[in-house]
């Protein structure tokens, strides 16, 4: 079974009908991407502003506990293997590669310069991360939130159990000198007010990296519904470097690329953000 089918096999009661406005301007003029459909979960193009999002998402009920990231990885890798062996060995194989250039979370620890961090969608806790920072953290998946709260408590922070909206609210203005956005912002049902709220917490000289897969990559023009970059129902969001800009600019960050140079070869999209 794929993860996009465990809800729909009754695991879990989310309603697939109901419908959220487009994360990145609010309108509701959503045209119908069906060549990207999965089961009963549709992507649409924003008529005013081209976001793409994921028009029915599950919610953050369903991300708790019984549609954590953590349960659906291994249903959906699985799924992959079978159903498309040849692009999902690519995939690996360019991440490899790419890999040959610097691990990601090495880059993103020198990138964050110690004192306090706060990562979000923190999982498990990366200790990578926590390397020469006081570590915080907010996960919405209360398995993966206890090992990452006792893990951060260890090295002086702590862990807040929470969707992302409502964990900043948790912590005071101008208080991480990082913030740390690794493969989370395109789970994240209202990402417009989360870059808003990490505006707060962070200090003028503060930085945030931020990392989410790259709909406008060459890889996904040619690949189209095979794209490694799809994950249902819990990828809600799918950026292009405009459209990421774009909405950190209006929650009063600007960005810079991290991968300018590889970026539309790159199926993610790799950046800084700072106070503007």
């Amino acid at each position: 079974m794929n993860a996009g089918a465990m809800l729909k096999a009754g695991q879990s009661g989310a309603d697939f009908s109901a419908v959220r406005a487009c994360p990145a301007c609010a309108a509701r003029s959503g045209r119908h991407l069906s060549a990207y459909d999965r089961d009963h979960w549709r992507i649409v193009d924003c008529g005013v502003c081209d976001f793409v999002y994921l028009e029915n998402p599950p919610g953050y009920d369903a991300l708790v506990d019984d549609f954590a990231w953590e349960k659906t990885y291994d249903a959906e890798a699985e799924y992959r293997r079978r159903t498309r062996p040849v692009t999902t060995w690519l995939s690996r194989a360019l991440r490899f590669r790419f890999a040959l250039f610097g691990r990601s979370v090495d880059r993103v620890a020198r990138l964050m310069g110690g004192g306090r961090v706060l990562d979000i969608g923190c999982g498990a806790g990366n200790p990578a991360f926590m390397r020469g920072c006081i570590p915080y953290g907010i996960e919405i998946s209360r398995a993966l939130f206890k090992l990452a709260d006792a893990s951060m408590r260890a090295h002086g922070g702590r862990a807040v159990h929470a969707p992302a909206v409502e964990g900043l609210q948790a912590f005071e203005d101008d208080m991480f000198d990082g913030v740390i956005m690794h493969s989370y912002l395109e789970h994240e049902e209202r990402p417009l007010e989360v870059l808003s709220g990490v505006a707060r917490v962070l200090k003028r000289a503060g930085k945030a990296y931020v990392r989410v897969p790259n709909f406008g990559s060459i890889n996904r023009r040619v690949t189209g519904a095979k794209w490694c970059g799809f994950r249902y129902p819990d990828h809600v969001n799918y950026f292009t470097v405009d459209s990421l800009a774009a909405m950190a600019a209006r929650a009063g960050l600007t960005l810079k690329l991290v991968n300018r140079l590889t970026v539309s070869v790159d199926d993610n999209i790799k950046a800084v953000l700072t106070k503007s």
